[in-house]
């Protein structure tokens, strides 16, 4: 054959795949005829049908195509490839190839892969575009994909770890949370730190009343962008509904989905069940579970839920910083998706929302990197703390992210749900590993390399934290990320601005900006209005008093005041879009929520100091809803099918 595939096989070969199967013992003739149905529905080939299906084993299957295309099968866990047989700078060929060197033959080398068909095209492309390719003749040999897939995890683990880590800061330093502040900021800092004790030393209500109007003409614009997203929201949501149609499922592409994993054993059958639940081809689903490799008991539960051949285990070595985007940075090695998505273990994506992203994208521009879809709880009405978590997600999913998407300006992405091109994924360097909100990081970084971020409309159910102690874990790590991501995108103002343009720049600060300083600030505009009461003996003062306190108090009054109408018009507007009517009389309440944010952006402070890029960790399935549907998915199958 040419191009030096002498080992290549025919593809019509005169025994066909499906009676190799029958006559192994494998499938019977109803299974083959399902399978079949399923291949050209699908538009895969038969033994991918087979396999997503659950009808035959991986080993099982692999080795009976080996036969069919008269090709030697090599199980690599029983016989593993010797170390010495790989090229160690040609691990993007293996990956492209889904192959693995297995042994010398001849002057070349026979390579092991699930599918050698597409290898040679892939291995004919590559020589065509002049990139890597191993010397002399290949020859091939079948193995499963969880082998290679294994393989390369083992023989490559420091060069993938070490990019999973260090790629951001070895390539594009000025986007990477680990350098730190810049000298210019460190000397800008300083010199604040210096200045302003000092101006309060000697000129206090001057310097007060100063900042105080800096603040209050922020916080305006804030009020004024989340006033606004109450219509500009809903519309946006109106007018994305008219404009989505699904694919077929010939097609679909193959879709990745990455599902982190950290101490997440007892929230596993209900991963599995949401997983379970996702209405996409199954022999074009790519799900991989990222776990930690000392992370034994997680990994142990997770080997015996039985799930399906297209769930794979990635294993990320145990190294610092032991954050979630750099697991996703290990993993995304693997994946194979056109697209690319992830999903933390409690989600409960709607079926529907892959087959809507590639819809999207479809019908969108190159330019669109990524698609957010909304987040919001299954738990709203457990107890007063999760409706208020509930209230605040659908304001901002739901109107303030629609109207962001709208007036053009970066979109800070959610952590989860967030569907990608995995080519411009990987392109931009993926996840920073040191920022703890990775992916709103990754949005900004994105608008500065020229795409942009849309909004689904497919929602994704979570779990809402209903105690309090776990809830400020989580809301610190994702203030403290948002104060990674303000300083690290403002090392230099002047870029930012140019690549953002007037909008993004000060969406920019508004979104992350005005995330930080709002909270910090809440608790200090309280005591400066309570202050300027005491000071002045009365509210009656106000009209009577010279006094700058009294206009401080003034001011003051007015931001809590226009704060709390506009808020709680946004969350009324917000829980009726989503039809959570037992909501809105906790949208009054919410004035009560907010020092509790206030508490979560100063304990971010000093992790920010004392640990940057520790990852506070979120205990998940606590809720009595999550706890119900696991004790349901415990009990015996018959016993459920009576209910």
């Amino acid at each position: 054959m040419a191009g030096g595939f002498a080992d290549t096989p025919d593809e019509d070969s005169p025994q066909p795949l499906g009676r190799v199967l029958i006559s192994a013992g494998l499938i019977n003739a109803n299974q083959l005829a399902q399978a079949l149905d399923a291949a050209t529905q699908w538009d895969v080939p038969l033994g991918q049908a087979v396999l997503a299906l659950g009808f035959a084993s991986p080993v099982d299957l692999y080795r009976s195509l080996a036969e069919h295309l008269g090709l030697p099968f090599v199980d690599v866990l029983k016989t593993p490839a010797s170390h010495a047989l790989f090229d160690p700078d040609a691990l993007d060929f293996y990956l492209a190839c889904e192959a693995i060197p297995v042994a010398i033959k001849g002057a070349g080398t026979m390579l092991a892969t699930p599918d050698p068909l597409t290898a040679a095209r892939v291995i004919a492309h590559r020589r065509e575009q002049g990139l890597h390719v191993p010397a002399g003749e290949l020859a091939f040999a079948i193995t499963s994909r969880l082998d290679v897939l294994w393989t390369l995890q083992v023989q490559f683990k420091e060069t993938i770890q070490h990019q999973a880590c260090d790629y951001l800061t070895e390539n594009d330093p000025i986007n990477s949370a680990q350098t730190g502040l810049s000298r210019a900021q460190i000397v800008g800092l300083c010199l604040l730190t210096a200045l302003l004790p000092a101006t309060f030393i000697f000129h206090p209500m001057i310097t007060g009343a100063v900042l105080n109007l800096l603040f209050a003409l922020f916080f305006v614009a804030v009020l004024t962008l989340r006033a606004a997203s109450i219509p500009l929201g809903l519309a946006a949501q109106h007018n994305r509904r008219k404009i989505t149609s699904l694919l077929d499922d010939a097609s679909l592409p193959v879709y990745t989905i990455i599902v982190p994993l950290f101490h997440e054993a007892d929230v596993l059958p209900l991963l599995a069940e949401g997983l379970r639940a996702i209405d996409y081809p199954r022999a074009k689903l790519d799900i991989k579970l990222v776990l930690e490799a000392d992370d034994l008991e997680t990994l142990e539960v997770a080997k015996s839920l039985g799930l399906e051949s297209y769930v794979e285990f990635i294993r990320v070595p145990p190294s610092m910083p032991r954050t979630k985007p750099k697991a996703c940075n290990y993993a995304l090695h693997f994946a194979r998706g056109d697209y690319v998505v992830i999903f933390d273990a409690e989600d409960q994506p709607e079926p529907l929302q892959l087959r809507k992203a590639v819809a999207t994208f479809a019908q969108c521009g190159d330019d669109i990197a990524c698609l957010q879809a909304p987040l919001t709880y299954f738990n709203a009405n457990e107890n007063w703390l999760t409706a208020q978590f509930t209230i605040e997600f659908n304001m901002w999913f739901d109107l303030l992210l629609p109207t962001v998407e709208r007036l053009g300006m970066p979109i800070p992405l959610g952590g989860t749900s967030t569907h990608f091109r995995t080519k411009v994924l990987r392109s931009v360097g993926a996840w920073d590993p040191y920022n703890v909100t990775e992916d709103a990081d990754l949005g900004i970084r994105l608008a500065q390399k020229g795409y942009k971020c849309g909004i689904l409309d497919s929602a994704t159910y979570e779990e809402a934290n209903c105690q309090t102690g776990n809830w400020l874990r989580q809301r610190s790590r994702w203030l403290k990320g948002y104060m990674q991501t303000w300083m690290v995108h403002m090392r230099d103002p002047v870029r930012l601005y140019r690549n953002l343009g007037a909008a993004g720049f000060f969406g920019f600060h508004l979104l992350i900006g005005g995330s930080i300083l709002s909270a910090l600030m809440h608790p200090l505009v309280w005591i400066i209005a309570l202050a300027g009461l005491a000071m002045n003996g009365s509210a009656l003062a106000l009209v009577t008093s010279p006094q700058v306190p009294s206009a401080l108090l003034l001011l003051n009054g007015t931001l809590l005041g226009g704060g709390y109408i506009v808020s709680v018009a946004a969350g009324i507007a917000a829980v009726r879009h989503r039809d959570a009517f037992s909501l809105v009389p906790h949208t009054f309440l919410m004035i009560f929520y907010w020092p509790l944010i206030s508490a979560g952006a100063y304990m971010a402070i000093w992790q920010l100091v004392t640990r940057p890029f520790y990852w506070e960790k979120t205990r998940h399935a606590i809720s009595r809803t999550s706890r119900a549907k696991l004790a349901d998915l415990a009990r015996p199958m018959t016993s459920r099918s009576k209910d």
